[in-house]
């Protein structure tokens, strides 16, 4: 057999193989899929033998190994098929060689403002579209509250902000609540912060890569991150905040003096009583790898422990006396003497926590994943993980281990881990200029295909689903705007709402879930919208609690959206409701 013979055959068999893996990523279940894609991938080896992913067949064998393996396993398969695909599009270690550098001007400003305005327009439009739910609710009610004078005592938990997580940053955001009070506002903020993150990811790329176009593309990885769309798409929180503020302090860490280093770890640290680990660890690991001063790093690292004591010793029992409710780890200890002697007795015990449930083995990879693992090249720099995977992997709440916000500040570390790695690869000359469109395909890849739903229940990243689904039809959106609008704007009025109403009317001194309804002058109710937490029994036990009481009436009436106003008077016609009435007459034990 002749060698363009042999070659062409062999550029086959591995073209096959590349097609395995490339239908083990769009089609994980199997079927023909496996056959097309070995197929197509046959036939593009033969018309363009020259790519680079036919020179790697050992990586082919494992992508395809991987596609085989997807049924069964796909954690954690799945990161491994990513950066394997990502690598045959551009191969990411390789004789280092200097490309054009130069960024065009305003490239990452504009980068910058691109994302806020997807961010704010796609999580304004869901809650628009009364998607949105308690936590948006609270976190507007409290913002209200600091900027009008009241005591920010949140009533749709029931206790004072500060007795749940110490976000001193409200206090901050809370002013512009003056010029808008609404739930956009917060919005806006988080879509601003968020997406600020890439001025200092590229600033810090630029200082310890020393190109500014592959730090340009290196800070697009964070605005593709799935965590970061998570944590946008989910209502709003102060650790997508932190999570941000936490590149701004590595940046300050590496490249700027004391002044910006003592502010972006304070701003960190006062979005939640979580941060000041993050900030210590990450000027200890920026130290250990001779990045910083140790001077710095030991500053740094007491202030943080500093105020890591005083808010979960001081600041949270002054106002919930039992402390602080959140880290519990009952599989290891009910205080932290047994918990950390029985992290000491079992190791073993401690190490099968982080892995025991596919979310678990999902939230541990992703944020490595969307980098390409890159960080592995410089070991130390996975040390950056330790708060996350205490924080969310040893506890045995199932909320804290996939989705919504919690990924957020595994994904900094995993940038600046990336950024780390990078520096390593370059020091010993195998940073390909193809290294930046490896990670950013790492990070699209698993935002487009994976292998699993979001937690909103989309089979892809929720920033790229125009439409959530459960999301209310626009004729349903129409009338709860009506009763929303029924209800007005009076602070005063004592109101409660339906989960997914709630955070549109919580610009008020007492707002709560219907769980409380019966403390309210005012309930609004959606017929057959969302009724997290509980399901249509509970919805129905509450309702029939506030109709118990013999103090409410039908006051407005717009297809399914109701409002019920305590008081004497007629009730207003209502077809769907007296229909729902009557079943819940008819079936009292029914869903």
């Amino acid at each position: 057999m002749e060698a363009p013979a042999r070659k062409a055959l062999r550029n086959a068999v591995v073209g096959a193989l590349w097609g395995l893996g490339v239908a083990g990523l769009l089609a994980p279940r199997g079927g023909a899929a496996p056959i097309l894609g070995a197929v197509l991938g046959s036939v593009l080896a033969l018309l363009r033998p020259g790519l680079t992913a036919f020179s790697h067949p050992l990586a082919a064998g494992l992508a395809a190994g991987a596609s085989l393996l997807m049924p069964m396993w796909p954690e954690p398969t799945f990161f491994l098929l990513v950066p394997l695909l990502a690598a045959a599009v551009a191969w990411p270690v390789g004789p280092s060689v200097e490309g054009p550098s130069a960024v065009p001007r305003g490239a990452l400003l504009a980068s910058a403002a691109a994302a806020a305005a997807v961010f704010f327009v796609q999580s304004a439009r869901r809650h628009w579209q009364f998607r949105s739910g308690a936590d948006l609710a609270l976190f507007t009610q409290q913002h209200w509250l600091i900027a009008f004078g009241h005591s920010p005592y949140n009533t749709v938990m029931d206790m004072h902000m500060l007795a749940d997580h110490t976000t001193f940053v409200d206090f901050l955001i809370a002013p512009l609540f003056r010029l808008h009070a609404g739930a956009e506002t917060l919005l806006l903020v988080q879509a601003l912060v968020v997406a600020s993150a890439v001025f200092p990811l590229f600033g810090l790329a630029e200082r310890l890569i020393g190109s500014p176009r592959p730090a340009l593309l290196l800070s697009w990885v964070w605005l593709l991150s799935y965590e970061v769309h998570m944590g946008v798409m989910f209502d709003y929180n102060t650790s997508t905040l932190g999570a941000a503020l936490l590149a701004w302090t590595a940046w300050a860490l590496v490249c700027r003096g004391p002044v910006a280093v003592v502010v972006t770890s304070l701003l960190t640290m006062a979005c939640k009583e979580n941060f000041p680990p993050y900030v210590a660890v990450l000027a200890l690991v920026l130290a250990l790898l001779r990045v910083i001063p140790r001077r710095r790093t030991i500053a740094v690292a007491l202030l943080a422990l500093v105020v890591f004591v005083v808010d979960v010793k001081v600041v949270v029992p002054l106002f919930r006396t039992e402390g602080l409710r959140h880290w519990r780890y009952e599989d290891l200890g009910e205080t932290p003497g047994e918990i950390l002697a029985g992290a000491l007795q079992h190791p073993g015990r401690v190490a099968s926590l982080l892995v025991d449930q596919p979310e678990k083995r999902r939230s541990l990879l992703l944020p490595l994943a969307n980098v390409g693992f890159l960080g592995l090249a410089e070991p130390a720099s996975l040390l950056l993980q330790l708060p996350n995977w205490a924080e969310r992997f040893l506890s045995t709440h199932p909320i804290r281990w996939w989705g919504y916000y919690y990924g957020m500040p595994a994904t900094t570390s995993a940038m600046v881990g990336l950024l780390l790695g990078w520096r390593r690869l370059r020091r010993v000359g195998r940073a390909s200029a193809a290294l930046p469109r490896y990670v950013l395909a790492c990070a699209a890849l698993a935002a487009v295909f994976p292998p699993y739903g979001t937690p909103g229940g989309n089979p892809r990243s929720d920033l790229l689903v125009l439409r959530q689904p459960y999301a209310s039809d626009p004729e349903n959106v129409a009338t709860q705007r009506a009763a929303v609008a029924f209800v007005g704007r009076d602070p005063n009025l004592r109101v409660a709402a339906q989960y997914h109403l709630l955070p549109h009317l919580a610009t008020r001194v007492f707002i709560v879930p219907l769980s409380r309804a019966p403390d309210a002058d005012v309930v609004v109710l959606q017929i057959g919208g969302g009724t997290h937490p509980g399901r249509r029994p509970a919805w129905r036990r509450q309702v029939r609690e506030v109709l118990s009481t013999g103090a409410f009436r039908v006051a407005f009436c717009a297809e399914r959206s109701v409002v019920l106003r305590r008081g004497p008077g007629a009730d207003v016609t209502c077809p769907a409701w007296e229909a729902e009435l009557a079943q819940m007459e008819a079936a009292p034990d029914r869903p």
